[in-house]
């Protein structure tokens, strides 16, 4: 008898059924990336499935979407090398101060732009960037009587190219420093040089070469990460869709008293989450009071946990009312928080938290290690899926929605 087998008989087929929306959507839609015919294919499978199981009220936002998140930091990169070589090449034709006002002025615009982008807002010069036509797929399931709340389920779509940094977890930890000194090196190369500049302290030059190196490997892998390949994405992130679509059919069947549920499968989550940004640009006022609920990498892993904080650029939180609240339900499944704080790591939920809405993003983790399973990998395939952490990300799915619906009814 096989596992899904086992899963039937103790009444467990709502996770079946994800296990097996993830494993055909990672196999039918390979090469999902932010903009690809893959995205969208996938997108339009989804809608077709939902409309036949008996949900009518479908939406399509079609959105312009960033293709590559890497050609972008391909760009700050490049403008941060283009402040390095100004300090050092034009000091001696132009003079030390001209020098360092072109340096700096490099610096400043790769900062803003980095700022700008990873807050979730516009930022300048991003028209020149190749992007392309997304789209988000929104499925609303009313409530069986009067809607008193909302909550939103959402995942991404598209998959993220395996870039040999997250080829392994030893290369993951050496993208982790990597990617802070990288970062932090924007805001302390132009100080270092500013330094030099007034003290004339020259043993820093060498503090100036060690950010330059970083950042030409940072410009270097932007603008070679695309020649790779898309991760097949079953673990990041059709696990997730996968689960978000059995719920709404389970909802679509079984709906919540005084609970209205929203599905979102989004486009170009991983080149920076342009789709939850239309998607809340679209929304925001109709979902200001809303729960949302972001799934990512809930595939594999005996350890449920949520996303405590995040953030590129700056640090957001989860609401503490939030927190307490999906404690009190995760109880029983042991949901720990997750806060390691990596540079190059960013979920939807920050578009959510940047908002000033509540929510909170759900991962699952491997016992034996702190790194995301499969993250971003070749090796991210259906066969690595663990059944039985669907059945308990399900499960205690299942039990929030129902939770939030009760409390809704106890205040009414």
């Amino acid at each position: 008898m096989n596992v899904e087998q086992n899963f039937r008989d103790t009444g467990n087929d709502w996770a079946v059924r994800a296990l097996s929306y993830a494993r055909y959507i990672t196999t039918a839609f390979p090469g999902r990336g932010s903009t690809t015919e893959g995205e969208t294919l996938a997108a339009n499978h989804v809608r077709e499935h939902l409309s036949n199981v008996g949900i009518d009220d479908l939406r399509i936002q079609d959105f312009n979407g960033l293709r590559s998140l890497w050609l972008f930091l391909a760009f700050i990169f490049g403008l941060a090398l283009l402040g390095h070589a100004a300090f050092w090449l034009l000091r001696f034709p132009l003079g030390i101060l001209p020098a360092l006002i072109i340096s700096l002025v490099g610096f400043a615009l790769s900062i803003y732009m980095l700022w700008r982008k990873f807050s979730f807002q516009g930022y300048p010069l991003q028209d020149i960037l190749p992007h392309s036509r997304s789209q988000n797929l929104i499925a609303v399931l009313p409530a069986k009587g009067e809607t008193q709340s909302r909550v939103v389920l959402f995942s991404h779509l598209d998959s993220h190219r395996a870039v040999i940094w997250f080829a392994n977890d030893s290369m993951v930890k050496i993208y982790n420093i990597m990617a802070n000194v990288a970062v932090s090196g924007l805001f302390l190369a132009p100080l270092l040089y500013l330094l030099i500049a007034i003290t004339g302290f020259t043993p820093a030059i060498w503090f100036g070469v060690i950010l330059a190196i970083t950042h030409f490997f940072a410009w270097f892998t932007g603008m070679t990460a695309d020649l790779g390949l898309f991760s097949p994405g079953a673990n990041d992130n059709a696990a997730a869709v996968g689960t978000v679509i059995a719920l709404g059919e389970r909802i679509s069947q079984e709906p919540l008293q005084n609970t209205e549920v929203w599905l979102a499968f989004t486009g170009c989550g991983e080149s920076g989450c342009d789709g939850m940004k239309s998607f809340l640009d679209a929304y925001t006022q109709e979902l200001s009071e809303a729960l949302f609920i972001d799934l990512e990498m809930i595939g594999i892993g005996e350890q449920l946990a949520y996303v405590q904080s995040e953030g590129v650029v700056r640090r957001k939180r989860i609401d503490p009312q939030v927190e307490k609240f999906l404690l009190d339900v995760g109880a029983k499944f042991n949901l720990q928080p997750w806060n390691r704080i990596r540079a190059g790591f960013f979920t939807e939920m920050g578009v959510v938290w940047e908002r000033g809405l509540k929510g909170a993003c759900l991962i699952s983790l491997r016992e034996s290690s702190p790194f995301l399973p499969e993250w971003h990998r070749l090796t991210d395939i259906p066969e690595r899926l663990n059944p039985d952490t669907l059945v308990r990300v399900h499960e205690m799915l299942w039990d929030l929605l129902n939770e939030r619906d009760n409390i809704i009814r106890e205040w009414v």
